[in-house]
């Protein structure tokens, strides 16, 4: 019972008839008055009356009131008006009633700080439910420019492993499917490289103007396309030179998928006339792990064997020495 003292305003315990038990300091501090056993001396006449006839029978049958307004006497002779709040409990099997005052004026003044602080709750939480919003609506943004950095970062990615007039890939991506293949591949596992290069080629630029060299090397990547497996590369590799990496492919079936090369290119014409082109072939087992030595014997070998197929009449595939 006695931890009311904590409670910051004027209070009173008393039983059911109004003897009091206890009286906490700020009472005490507010009559200036000495210990009286009923509380009826801290009352007025008035408010006696009032207590006996309205206070008590509401509090007896109700088990509280709150927010009446009577008036306290002070030694001096002083009323104190204040607003009353009562309640039965039970306290080691008794009933007791606790009676809280707030004197009138220390009760405006407390509504009015209640009010200022609620005022103050509601402008902060206003500005919270802004702020809230512009973090939301920045995090959205954030998120926006996240996804648009990584489908940027994929374009580039893209673009920079990719030619951009036939779209095939370029020499970068032929460097990076060798080196993944080599990291996976046993060292007897063989790899081969077709060197392709377009017969005559220079005499479509000079006779028919550089666009048509250009659609005849993007139908070229067309007819290169469809020659090969999806696990092939197809590479502009400079020019109107092409290659194709088979991974896992022998010198044999290097040589299939040449005929097809032949075969699909044949079927493209310019000015009533067919396109050919030369191959040259190389085929190595994974011994070497360094990707660029790797690719550098491939090509040499390729470029090797495609300079005999141009110095032995073109429109043929030869097939390169293997170590």
């Amino acid at each position: 019972m006695f931890n009311l003292e904590r409670l910051p305003c004027p209070l009173l315990v008393t039983d059911c008839d109004g003897q009091i038990l206890h009286t906490n300091k700020d009472f005490i501090a507010l009559i200036a008055s000495e210990a009286h056993e009923s509380m009826d001396h801290y009352f007025p006449p008035a408010s006696r009356i009032f207590l006996q006839t309205y206070a008590w029978p509401m509090l007896l049958k109700n088990g509280e009131f709150t927010e009446i307004y009577m008036q306290l006497l002070a030694t001096d002779g002083q009323l104190i008006p204040v607003m009353t709040n009562a309640r039965v409990s039970e306290l080691e099997g008794k009933r007791i009633v606790i009676w809280l005052f707030f004197v009138a004026k220390e009760r405006q003044r407390f509504e009015a700080e209640l009010l200022k602080s609620r005022q103050h709750a509601e402008a902060t939480a206003m500005q919270l439910a802004k702020v809230n919003a512009e973090l939301e609506q920045a995090n959205a943004q954030l998120s926006q420019f996240a996804t648009k950095a990584r489908a940027d970062a994929d374009q580039f990615a893209h673009l920079s492993l990719t030619d951009p007039l036939t779209a095939l890939g370029n020499r970068r991506a032929l460097s990076l499917s060798i080196e993944q293949w080599l990291n996976t591949a046993s060292e007897d596992s063989l790899g081969s490289l077709l060197l392709i290069d377009i017969d005559y080629f220079k005499k479509i630029n000079d006779t028919f103007g550089h666009s048509e060299g250009d659609r005849v090397l993007c139908e070229l990547a067309k007819r290169l396309l469809e020659s090969v497996r999806t696990h092939d590369s197809a590479i502009r590799f400079g020019g109107e030179e092409f290659v194709l990496w088979l991974p896992y492919t022998d010198q044999d079936g290097a040589k299939l998928t040449a005929k097809r090369v032949h075969e699909n290119i044949s079927e493209k014409l310019v000015a009533d006339k067919k396109i050919t082109v030369s191959i040259g072939i190389s085929s190595f087992a994974a011994k070497e792990k360094e990707p660029e030595k790797f690719l550098e014997k491939l090509l040499k070998s390729a470029d090797a064997a495609l300079y005999e197929a141009k110095a032995s009449g073109r429109n043929r595939t030869v097939c390169g020495k293997t170590a």
